[in-house]
């Protein structure tokens, strides 16, 4: 075992070149989403997989959205493990505001440079070589790895991970590993919930000069706006295990450290964003029409159902607002933090990066919430978020080869260890 081990490690040593050479491809595929068309991203890891002899599959609920996946058998009985990464990424925004071209791929002060190489294309090629890397071995694997590499993320995962989950019970393992943006700093084993509202300010409109013929849409939408984020004074019923562990000192420091001073104040309550504001048509015209779109994000102890009773009650008292009750969503989740997994990342990230990362629940969604919400635990260990979704996104090279270390014998750990 100690040999197959060390010459894991090794080949990725070896092939340095080759692995920063394909994540700056990855990055040079426009996978921007919206509009979402991740065809060509999917097409590129297909390629990737033959060339390596790998068999895989294509589910594509949705035709511009493909998934890929794949499984390994190894030869004994074992785990289970799913790696679990996407294609999508966040749209350009103005190419102005970048110092080059969003989609070079370039390497600029040991950095790979372009939009969706945080978030996540340094992850999701750590998956894919990790899952080549042990199908390379898998005559003396124990177990099962199955990959998972999907869209739609950015959107919501209803034709990704979602539609997996839900249509295909042969991905949904033992335990997950992914590699969304955690920094080197922190591993995750929860994170809060997600769900977005739409909501629609309606007055018949008029002149400006008559406001006397018409309410304004959008000052209904302004005082509407600032109710929502009253939202925010809600106190979640934290589980006492997760209050501990976000109060320890270590936690405190690494999550500062990782994603940014008040990280801990936000992973601990909810947050409201208006990220879209939409109204009026002339400066002399009063709107009658105005349109927000809303983000919450929910604590681990603060429910979907508590959240959306308190915006009902919010909208009775505003009668010119409507809004489309959303789809199913998943309130926050968490895994086991004595997971064996989780002690496997740490274990590695030590060894590879320098730093153990401590288990917090974290702030962005991912993913995983899919498995977690089957009751599959679900850890995340990445690049750090810095400059996630903003110009000039990029990932030093040396954290970049640490995250594919960590995923590739963690991936190992689990399996052999069985």
């Amino acid at each position: 075992m100690r040999e197959a081990r060390d010459a894991l490690s090794r080949r990725i040593d070896v092939e340095r070149e080759r692995l920063v050479q394909f994540f700056q491809d990855f990055v040079r595929v426009d996978t921007s989403n919206p509009p979402g068309d991740t065809r060509a991203g999917a097409a590129f890891i297909g390629r990737f997989l033959e060339a390596n002899g790998i068999a895989h599959r294509v589910v594509a609920p949705q035709e511009t959205m493909p998934n890929i996946v794949a499984s390994i058998e190894g030869a004994s009985p074992g785990r289970h493990l799913v790696l679990n990464g996407h294609i999508d990424v966040f749209p350009i925004g103005d190419p102005g505001r970048w110092s080059r071209d969003p989609l070079c791929g370039d390497v600029v002060d040991d950095c790979v440079f372009g939009r969706g190489s945080v978030d996540m294309k340094c992850g999701t090629t750590a998956s894919l070589f990790a899952f080549a890397y042990l199908h390379a071995i898998r005559d003396r694997l124990k177990g099962r790895v199955t990959l998972t590499i999907v869209s739609d993320e950015e959107t919501g995962g209803r034709w990704g991970s979602g539609y997996l989950v839900k249509n295909h019970p042969e991905v949904l393992g033992d335990c997950v590993l992914n590699g969304e943006p955690s920094s080197r700093y922190t591993v995750r084993f929860g994170e809060k919930g997600i769900f977005w509202l739409r909501f629609r300010v309606k007055t018949p409109g008029a002149h400006a000069a008559y406001p006397h013929l018409s309410a304004s849409a959008t000052r209904i939408a302004a005082r509407f706006v600032l109710e929502l984020e009253k939202l925010e004074e809600l106190r979640p019923e934290t589980p006492p295990a997760i209050a501990r562990m976000l109060a320890r000192a270590d936690v405190h420091e690494a999550m500062e450290r990782g994603l940014g001073r008040g990280a801990v104040e936000t992973a601990g309550r909810l947050c409201v964003n208006i990220g879209v504001l939409q109204g009026g048509v002339k400066v002399n015209m009063l709107p009658g029409d105005c349109v927000i779109e809303a983000d919450f994000r929910l604590p681990v102890g603060l429910s979907r159902a508590r959240v959306l009773e308190e915006i009902r009650a919010i909208v009775s008292r505003f009668p010119e607002v409507t809004f489309d009750e959303p789809p199913d969503t998943i309130d926050a989740t968490a895994s086991d933090p004595d997971h064996p997994m989780l002690k496997i990342i740490q274990d590695n990230a030590e060894a590879f990066a320098g730093v153990r990362p401590v288990p917090v629940v974290t702030l962005g969604g991912t993913d995983c919430r899919f498995w977690r919400a089957k009751g599959v635990p679900a850890f995340v260990y990445g690049c750090l978020p810095d400059r996630m979704g903003a110009p000039d996104e990029r990932v030093p090279v040396a954290e970049f080869l640490d995250v594919v270390r960590v995923h590739t014998l963690s991936a190992y750990d689990f399996l052999m260890r069985a």
